[in-house]
C-alpha cells in the first residue's frame, strides 16, 4: 500500500516517473502563503514568466506589527498587487 505522500504525488503528476531521486512535474491545486516568505515566493513565481493557475490560493498576512519603517507595509502591499494579478471566478 502506497503512503499518503505517495498517493498524493501520484494523483497529482503530470510529468516523469515516480521514482527516487529523479525529478518530476506536479499539478499545483492549492497555495497558501504567508507574509514573511510569501513575499519571497510571489517574487520567484514572477521571475518564472509563466502563468500559474490554482483552484485555491490564500495569502495569510500575520506580521501585522507596528514597524519603523515601511518594509513590512511594503511587503503586504506587495502580496495585494499579486493577489490583485490571479483571475477569480466565484462560480460555487
Amino acid at each position: 500500500m502506497n503512503t499518503l505522500t505517495e498517493r498524493l504525488i501520484e494523483s497529482h503528476l503530470m510529468d516523469g516517473e515516480m521514482t527516487r531521486e529523479l525529478e518530476i512535474g506536479l499539478k499545483i491545486d492549492h497555495t497558501l502563503i504567508q507574509d514573511s516568505l510569501g513575499t519571497l515566493a510571489a517574487l520567484q513565481f514572477e521571475a518564472m514568466k509563466t502563468h500559474i493557475m490554482t483552484e485555491l490560493s490564500v495569502s495569510f498576512i500575520d506580521h501585522n506589527t507596528l514597524q519603523n519603517d515601511h518594509r513590512n507595509a511594503d511587503d503586504h502591499r506587495y502580496l495585494e498587487t499579486v493577489a490583485a494579478k490571479v483571475p477569480y471566478s466565484d462560480s460555487g
